[in-house]
This record gives C-alpha cells, sequence and structure tokens, in this order.
C-alpha cells in the first residue's frame, strides 16, 4: 500500500521523485500537498534537486525555535531559526545577518543531529555533573551524568536554560522573554564561601566546562565576568599538588602573554586556606555584553571530523579556508609549548574559536598547566618526574620556531621554580635543572 505524503516523509527528507514513487501520486499531486502542508515543509537546496523535509515540534516547545546571538554591547538579534524535523534531523532556517557557518560543512542548513554549535552549550566537565545530578532529582528522565544526554535531553535544557549560556547564543522563546538580568556582583573575599558552596553541591552562576572544581562570577571591583578555580582546603599531598598545578597555569599564561599569544587574563589568589586561580571570560564583556565560542570539539566534529589533535585539526581547518595560516601557527605553537611543560590534558574540548563572518577566529587559550602531575583519581599523588620528549610537529618545521618554543618553556619553568608559593616537593625536583634543558641532554 503506497505511504501518505507525511507518512513518507517521517523516514527523512526527500526529493519530489521520490515521494512521487513511493506515494503512488503524479507530480502535480505532490506539489499541491506539499504546498497544502505551508510552514511544516522545509525546502532543501541540495545541488539542483531540492529535497523536502517535515517539520515537527520539539523541547516542550513548536516547530519554530529562535536562536538569536547577543553582541558586545548586550543587544539581542535573531541569527536563525532551529526547525526540528520528524525524522529526527534538524535545519538552520537563516535570519537576516546570520553568519554563514552556521549551515555547517553542507551550507544547506540540515543537520541529521543538533546542530555543532549547539553542542557546547551542554553542561559539561565538573559543574556540567552538578547540574545534571540536580536535575535528575528533579525530573527523573534526565541521566545524572551529562555524557549520556541525548539531542532530547540537551535541547529540553537549553530551552529551559537559554538565557545564559557558554558564548553569546540564546536558544528558545524563553530566553527571548525573560528580563536581562543585571549580573549579581562578587569580589575575591566572597570566594572562599562560593567555593564551598560549589563543593556542597551548589552551583554558583552559569555553566563552564572542564574537570577541576570552579564556580563562575561578576567580579565587581575589575566589572568582569570570571571563572574561578580553586585548590582543595588544607595542606595535605592532595591539596598542595593541585596549589602547584594552579600555579602553572598562571604562569604558562604569562609567559604566552609575555611573547604575544592569545592567552586569558588570569590572578593568583589566597584565601581561606586554598588558592583561587581567576580567569576573565572571554564570551562575556561588561556585564551585558557577550563574544562568539565554539570548542574546537565541536567544530571538528562538523567540518573535519578528524578527532585528533589542535595541529591536526587546525591544518584542515586551514585547508577549508575556514581559518587562517596565523591560526595554523598559533596553535601549534601552544601545542608545542603544552608538550614541553607537561600538560597532558590538551584535547579539542581545550581550546575555542569565535565565529568571523566566513571563518573562525582563535581565542586566547585556557586550562594550560601541568597536568601530568595531577592526582590520580583515587587520590595518589605521584612523584614529580618529567622530562619533556620533542613534540612532533606538522608545520612548524623552521629550526628558528622550535627553538622560539623551546626559549618559552625555559622560560616558564624558571618563573615556576622561582615562584615562592610552589611546594617544597616542586621546589626540589626544579632544583634538579630545567626540564628542557634536561630534555636537549638525554
Amino acid at each position: 500500500m503506497p505511504l501518505s505524503i507525511r507518512d513518507y516523509l517521517r523516514l527523512g527528507p526527500a526529493t519530489s521523485k521520490e515521494i512521487q514513487i513511493h506515494t503512488d501520486q503524479s507530480q502535480t499531486a505532490v506539489s499541491r500537498q506539499l504546498r497544502s502542508l505551508g510552514d511544516e515543509i522545509i525546502k532543501l537546496q541540495n545541488g539542483r534537486t531540492p529535497m523536502y523535509a517535515m517539520t515537527r515540534n520539539a523541547f516542550g516547545g513548536s516547530d519554530k525555535l529562535p536562536l538569536s546571538m547577543v553582541d558586545a554591547h548586550g543587544n539581542t538579534v535573531l541569527a536563525a531559526t532551529i526547525r526540528p524535523l520528524v525524522h529526527g534531523g534538524f535545519y538552520v532556517e537563516p535570519a537576516t545577518g546570520m553568519p554563514p557557518l552556521l549551515l555547517g560543512e553542507s551550507k544547506t542548513g540540515y543537520y541529521k543531529d543538533l546542530p555543532y554549535f549547539l553542542l557546547d552549550l551542554c553542561p559539561q566537565g565538573f559543574l556540567g555533573r552538578q547540574i545534571a545530578e540536580e536535575l535528575s532529582k528533579q525530573n527523573g528522565d534526565f541521566p545524572s551524568d551529562p555524557r549520556r544526554w541525548n539531542a532530547n535531553h540537551i535541547g529540553k535544557y537549553l530551552v529551559s536554560n537559554g538565557d545564559d549560556l557558554p558564548g553569546n547564543f540564546k536558544f528558545g522563546e524563553q530566553a527571548l522573554l525573560r528580563v536581562r538580568r543585571k549580573p549579581v556582583y562578587t569580589s575575591e573575599d566572597n570566594y572562599p564561601e562560593l567555593a564551598d558552596s560549589v563543593m556542597n553541591g551548589n552551583i554558583p552562576g552559569s555553566s563552564a566546562g572542564g574537570e577541576q572544581p570552579k564556580f563562575t562570577a561578576f567580579c565587581g571591583n575589575r566589572l568582569s565576568h570570571v571563572i574561578v578555580k580553586f585548590s582543595p582546603k588544607g595542606d595535605n599531598d592532595v591539596a598542595r599538588r593541585w596549589r602547584d598545578i594552579l600555579i602553572t597555569e598562571f604562569h604558562a599564561v604569562e609567559t604566552m602573554h609575555d611573547n604575544d599569544f592569545p592567552a586569558a587574563e588570569t590572578r593568583l589568589i589566597e584565601k581561606d586556606n586554598r588558592l583561587f586561580l581567576e580567569s576573565q571570560r572571554f564570551d562575556r564583556t561588561g556585564e551585558y555584553g557577550r563574544m562568539s565560542m565554539i570548542s574546537l570539539q565541536s567544530i571538528d566534529a562538523e567540518f573535519t571530523g578528524l578527532g585528533t589533535g589542535w595541529p591536526q585539526v587546525f591544518d584542515a581547518l586551514h585547508k577549508k579556508d575556514l581559518v587562517s595560516w596565523q591560526h595554523v601557527f598559533d596553535a601549534e605553537s601552544l601545542w608545542c609549548f603544552g608538550c614541553l611543560i607537561n600538560n597532558t590534558d590538551m584535547h579539542l574540548g581545550n581550546l575555542s574559536l569565535a565565529i568571523e563572518g566566513s571563518v573562525f577566529r582563535l581565542l586566547p587559550f585556557y586550562d594550560m598547566c601541568s597536568m601530568g602531575f595531577a592526582p590520580k583519581s583515587g587520590g595518589e599523588v605521584p612523584p614529580y618526574n618529567f622530562i619533556p620528549k620533542e613534540p612532533k610537529l606538522l608545520n612548524l618545521n623552521d629550526n628558528d620556531c622550535i627553538s622560539g618554543i623551546k626559549s618559552i618553556a625555559r622560560d616558564f619553568w624558571q618563573r615556576v621554580s622561582e615562584d615562592a608559593r610552589i611546594s617544597d616537593e616542586f621546589k626540589t625536583y626544579l632544583s634538579r635543572g630545567n626540564p628542557v634543558d634536561l630534555m636537549q641532554q638525554a
């Protein structure tokens, strides 16, 4: 028995000819019925032969979910309308002035799953698990681990919490209707209380990725949005090791800043038996302004699909004219530097880019620290032991470039060794020699 047009389109997008064959109707009849379905039908332009798909209501909303972008002054502008499709995919319907990169690799706006730029907005990391656990208690349909969320979980969360997401997107009708909230002013004197609150399961500020304990805040005396990492309380082995790692992150930023690489602005603050690393957010500006930010992981999944390291993905993006050669150079230099300072956590989620017209722009790096020294999951604190290996390079083949990165890494280790706040264990280790020099001697 022939299918109806509605039933056939539930299987996925189809051309007029395919619809005619499977519904046993003429071209005239199919065209008439498609027109009668009006806005329920999406026309996907893929070459010379268009395809048709049917929309559905999703995430507790309609089949038209607004996607807005907030500018640096806090103004909200509609960028696109996300149209969930009945077979499970999504279509990005452009609004005036929408960045073309939102159309994805296909350049058609058609996605088989959630569009890549929405994936980063899902709760993740340390704070994300707390959000997911709280949602799971309120609604048993949500898994307590955000890594187990499907497109429906993510969509429902974003529609309900779409006005204060990472980056500059707002998602859903409710986000457009909410009154703009003035940020709650915080000072560094409040950091110990906020840290205790986070460790007790409360969630101050918006979600931020990454596995280390942290919170977000609006620093009133500097009028800037910040992400604040912190060490455990006390002076045991684990607390001392995390303090050392936060110190390495601070000096990594300072060293790269001094060599004109993009890096987040940071401060180290000691209070109430904790060390706090405060980083200024580069997806926020002023009280209300926001800036574009999408992880390299999400961009790679959509445009290259490599799933490998920073140099390889940036090289592939450059070949597609999606990033400049300068960004390829910067990304590989940062990766090389990370290898020389024992950063074992340079996954694709730890580097982000901004949409800038029809290309991506590398954002300041973050989470650059000597993570290879971190305590193990069971609480074991490994002894300090690290001699760098010569990084395998993709594009930095000039000896002067490599020598320059080694010099920066050597400067980093010197700064760390001279910091009075590091532990005695770290001082003893570094007294044996600069790791970069030891690498050359090995």
